[in-house]
C-alpha cells in the first residue's frame, strides 16, 4: 500500500507532538484511510559497530590550520602539519633595484590548543617551516594528499624555534627563502595563482613526543592571519634622485584554503568486531563505523521477530544511542561535544567522496548528538535513514548514503538569520570512547514506529 510523504510527515507529527495547551485532535484526520488504527510502538536493536579509520578526509579549510602531535597508549602517534600557497598581501609589489633582505620571519596568531593531558599546556614543541612542491588545489582535498616527495626535508628556519603554546608564533626564516622570492617577473605578480604556480607554498611542522612519552599537543592558527614578513633596504626606481628606502613586503599563508594533513597509528585498531569499547579519535582516526549491510541485517531481522512487512511501517523517531562510562578522572574536556552520523558522498566540485552529516541533523527538535553527561549517552535522531533501511530492500541502499560513520561534527549559527548549520570537525584531535557492543549498557538503535494495516 503506497502513501504519499505528507501521510508519513503527518502521522510521523501525530506521534511526536506533545504539549500542555489543548488541541483539536482531529487534525489531520482527512489524510488517514477510515481503516486505519495507528497504534505507537518502540523498539530496541542492538547495533552492529565496527571500529574504522575515517581516513581519507576531506582537509581543505578556510578557517583553521591545525599543526602538532599527539602520542597516547591507546591509539599510538597522531601527527599534524598544515600547507598553503603563498601570495603578496597586495598588488604590484615594485623591488626597486639592489634590494637587501634585512629580516625573513614567519607570525601567526595561535588560537586555540588541544591537548590530552592540560598539564601538557606548555610544553615544549620544535616548529619547522618546510617549502612545499606541490600547488594545492581545490581538488587537492584530503587529509593524507601529500607525500615525503612534496616538500623539502631541509626546513627553511634560520633557527631552532621552540613553541610553548602562547598565543602567537614566530619563527625567524632564512634570508635565501626571500632572495629567491625577489626573483619573481611583473608576470609572476600578474595574478595570484600564477605567483603560487611558480613559488608553490609552506608547510608548518612540529616535532613528535618520544617514544615512550604519551602527550603532546594540537595547534590551532585562524586561517588568514599568518603571514611571512620580509624586512628589506632598496633603492627606488620610480623617481630619480630618491634615497634607498627601507620597507617591509608581506607574503600571505594562504591564497584561499589551508590543507590540513594527518597520520596516525591507529589503524591496528580497525575491528569488525570491537569488544567493550568504541575508541573515538577526531579529524581523520579511528571511528565507530556501521556498514548498511550490517544495520540492514538487524533491522530485518527484528521485522522479522516481529512479523513486520517493512512496507506498512512508518518510523516517527529513530536514535542511535551512544553510553559511555564516565573516565576515572571525571575529565570530558578530550570528548567531542557532538557526534552524529555522516556519510561519505562524492562532490562534483572536489571532485573527491567528502563526508557529510546526514541531512536529519537539520531539522528543528531533532537530537543531534551532543554529550549528555548525566545520562552518559549520545543521542542523534536519524529517522529519515532508518525508514530507508526498514522500507527499502538490500539492493537499494547505496554505499555512499547508508554506510554511517559516527564523527564528531560542529555547528555554526548565522548572525542574521538565526539558522544553524551542522559539519564534520575536521581537524580537532578529540579523544574519546563509548561504550562497544560487548558492554552491558551496548549501543543500541531505539525507534518509535507504526504499522499501516493492508
Amino acid at each position: 500500500m503506497q502513501f504519499k510523504n505528507t501521510i508519513v510527515l503527518a502521522v510521523a507529527a501525530l506521534f511526536l507532538a506533545v504539549s500542555c495547551i489543548s488541541s483539536d485532535k482531529s487534525v489531520g484526520d482527512n489524510l488517514i484511510p477510515d481503516n486505519q488504527d495507528l497504534v505507537v510502538r518502540t523498539a530496541e536493536i542492538a547495533l552492529p559497530v565496527q571500529l574504522k579509520s575515517s581516513q581519507p578526509l576531506q582537509s581543505l579549510s578556510n578557517t583553521e590550520c591545525a599543526f602538532g602531535a599527539i602520542r597516547t597508549p591507546e591509539h599510538g602517534l597522531a601527527e599534524f602539519a598544515t600547507a598553503a600557497n603563498i601570495c603578496p598581501n597586495v598588488n604590484g609589489w615594485n623591488f626597486g633595484k639592489d634590494i637587501q633582505v634585512k629580516e625573513v620571519y614567519f607570525l601567526a596568531n595561535v588560537s586555540q590548543i588541544f591537548v590530552p593531558d592540560n598539564q601538557q599546556k606548555g610544553i615544549p614543541q620544535n616548529i619547522t617551516i618546510h617549502r612545499t612542491r606541490k600547488l594545492i588545489e581545490p581538488t587537492t582535498v584530503h587529509n593524507n594528499a601529500f607525500t615525503e616527495d612534496d616538500y623539502d626535508k631541509e626546513p627553511l628556519n634560520a633557527s631552532e624555534a621552540v613553541y610553548f603554546g602562547g598565543d602567537s608564533l614566530k619563527i625567524h626564516l632564512k634570508k635565501s627563502f626571500a632572495e629567491e622570492i625577489f626573483t619573481a617577473t611583473r608576470e609572476d605578480l600578474d595574478t595570484l595563482m600564477r605567483f603560487a604556480k611558480r613559488f608553490k607554498g609552506l608547510m608548518i611542522k612540529s616535532s613528535v613526543p618520544e617514544d615512550g612519552f604519551f602527550g603532546g599537543r594540537e595547534n590551532f592558527i585562524n586561517y588568514g592571519t599568518a603571514s611571512v614578513f620580509i624586512s628589506v633596504n632598496f633603492q627606488p626606481t620610480w623617481a630619480e634622485g630618491l634615497a634607498r628606502k627601507d620597507t617591509i613586503f608581506v607574503l600571505n599563508f594562504g591564497t584561499e584554503m589551508c590543507l590540513n594533513l594527518s597520520s596516525y597509528q591507529s589503524n591496528f585498531l580497525q575491528t569488525d568486531a570491537p569488544g567493550n569499547v568504541l575508541n573515538i579519535e577526531g579529524a581523520a582516526g579511528i571511528k565507530p563505523y556501521i556498514s548498511k549491510e550490517d544495520l540492514k541485517h538487524a533491522i530485518d531481522s527484528w521485522k522479522s521477530h516481529e512479523g513486520l512487512d517493512g512496507k506498512n511501517i512508518i518510523i516517527a523517531r529513530g536514535s542511535l544511542v551512544f553510553p559511555f562510562e564516565m573516565p576515572d578522572d571525571m575529565d570530558m574536556s578530550k570528548y567531542p561535544p557532538t557526534l552524529y552520523p555522516c556519510n561519505r558522498e562524492y562532490d562534483t566540485t572536489y571532485k573527491a567522496n567528502i563526508f557529510y552529516p546526514i541531512m536529519d541533523v537539520n531539522i528543528q527538535g531533532y537530537n543531534v548528538g551532543t554529550i549528555n553527561r548525566s545520562l552518559k549517552e549520545y543521542r542523534m535522531d536519524i529517522p529519515s535513514i532508518i525508514q530507508d533501511f526498514v522500507s527499502k530492500d538490500a539492493s537499494q541502499l547505496d554505499d555512499l548514503t547508508h554506510n554511517l560513520w559516527i564523527m564528531p561534527t560542529k555547528s555554526k549559527t548565522d548572525s542574521y538569520y538565526g539558522n544553524t548549520t551542522y559539519d564534520v570537525d575536521l581537524s580537532t584531535y578529540f579523544l574519546g570512547s563509548v561504550n562497544g557492543p560487548e558492554h552491558e549498557k551496548y549501543p543500541t538503535l531505539q525507534i518509535v514506529y507504526s504499522v499501516m494495516e493492508d
